[in-house]
């Protein structure tokens, strides 16, 4: 074998290499956008719904709701500390209260989200959580705890991810 010869098959080997690895490549990428694409369609259908914060009596959320807002996935509706407006909630995908002690209005939108079967994610800031709501919370397959804003941000951008659309509301 001359040097010329070799130099051609190291050059076929060499073209040969990289053709497998972008083929492999490729497959690799269509794999992984076949199992995503569910997912990013999720995603999808689910940003256009509203996500409601709701205050309590002792908690306000108007800073949670424009920290939200300011992400630019979600379509925030900000819902003031009464009862009464638990009408309002209707056509949301994920219900965000604020966590006080006592609150009627917490007690009535956790019981809302309950009966509703809606995710619901109670933020309790610099609260905490009685035993008797913390029990509650951990009772209810949709809700989540959170103490921190970048929490918040992670688990509303988790629910709108992977809650399905037709969810009863």
């Amino acid at each position: 074998m001359t040097l010329e010869q070799a130099a051609d098959l190291s050059t076929v080997l060499q073209f040969v290499f990289w053709l497998a690895v972008t083929f492999g490549g490729g497959l690799l990428a269509v794999q992984y956008i076949t199992k995503m694409r569910p997912v990013w369609k999720r995603f999808a259908q689910n940003v256009g719904r509203e996500v409601a914060v709701i205050s309590t009596e002792k908690q306000s959320m108007k800073h949670e709701a424009e920290l939200l807002d300011r992400v630019g996935y979600f379509k925030i509706k900000q819902v003031d500390a009464d009862a009464r407006n638990l009408n309002l909630l209707r056509g949301s995908l994920l219900l965000v209260v604020g966590y006080s002690p006592d609150s009627k209005v917490y007690k009535e939108t956790f019981a809302y989200a309950k009966s509703n079967d809606l995710p619901i994610i109670v933020f309790s800031g610099k609260h905490r959580l009685s035993n008797e709501d913390r029990d509650s919370l951990k009772e209810y397959s949709f809700s989540s705890l959170c103490e921190t804003e970048l929490r918040l941000v992670s688990d509303v951008f988790a629910v709108i991810s992977t809650f399905p659309k037709g969810a009863k509301s």
